[in-house]
């Protein structure tokens, strides 16, 4: 196995821990917006300073997500480690925050991470392809995804339905795009670190993780951490798998095909179980 590979891939899983638990200690002063300027207050200034700190763990992700992208040359591969940075979260979830986890919540977890992981792995077998595409054919994909997220945000929120898992996935999809267009940076810059700031694709990946932020606080306000984070990790999986086989018209074999319905089976029952709480 490629030796830069399994760089690319311990970076993904450092990015996905950094992620994880950064999104969990979110989740624990998440409320202290709702204070509005009393936030800012001596009363609630640590909570804030909590938030903040959780923070900076999602956004420092984005370094060795970057460094990941450039050895792996697999986005697929290296955003599947986040089924791996679950397990942190779940940890963070049930000794920090307190959330109570039934059986269903496990087997939720356990079909994301086995998911995940076996993904990767398979994504390690994959001999790099040629990537070539069209501008216009990102764009149109991507306004596609945001509009749909969109509506279905809005809808959730209303109907106040699904609102941890549509929220989640909603923020999920913004980082699956960030890490797709960091990737699309890196191919028309000829895989160079620093040549791809000479083109739009880094900034508007950075648009796009910022508003993953924001979306993921919505999603808490109302869901639980083991509720919405799975959720996002399953969308940041997806999303590249998605992206690669329209734009770079990379269609993944059966295997991995299988086993994203099992990620999509874990996230589902992990969604569905709060309603099923006495």
């Amino acid at each position: 196995m490629n030796v830069e590979f399994i760089l690319g891939v311990l970076l993904g899983i450092l990015a996905a821990l950094l992620l994880n638990i950064g999104k969990g200690v979110q989740k624990l002063k998440v409320h202290v917006f709702l204070q509005g300027r009393r936030m800012f207050s001596r009363e609630h200034r640590w909570d804030l300073t909590i938030w903040i700190l959780g923070f900076l763990m999602t956004a420092s992700a984005a370094v060795p997500y970057s460094a990941g992208l450039m050895l792996s040359k697999s986005p697929s591969t290296v955003s599947a480690m986040t089924g791996v940075g679950l397990i942190g979260l779940s940890i963070f979830a049930v000794l920090v925050i307190g959330e109570k986890l039934r059986s269903r919540d496990w087997a939720g977890i356990i079909l994301v991470v086995v998911g995940t992981s076996i993904l990767a792995y398979l994504g390690a077998g994959k001999e790099a392809q040629a990537k070539q595409f069209l501008d216009r054919s990102l764009v149109i994909t991507v306004a596609a995804l945001v509009v749909a997220a969109a509506v279905a945000c809005v809808v959730a929120f209303r109907l106040r339905k699904l609102h941890g898992m549509t929220f989640g996935l909603a923020a999920g999809l913004s980082i699956g795009l960030a890490i797709f267009i960091a990737d699309a940076g890196l191919v028309r810059s000829g895989d160079s670190l620093s040549g791809q700031f000479h083109t739009p694709y880094p900034y508007i990946a950075i648009l796009f993780a910022a508003t993953a932020t924001a979306v993921t606080q919505v999603g808490f306000l109302r869901g639980r951490a083991v509720e919405v984070v799975p959720s996002v990790n399953a969308a940041i999986i997806l999303t590249p798998l998605l992206l690669e086989a329209i734009i770079y018209r990379h269609l993944p074999p059966p295997a991995i095909l299988a086993f994203v319905t099992v990620v999509v089976a874990g996230v589902l029952l992990l969604s569905t179980s709060i309603a099923t709480r006495t």
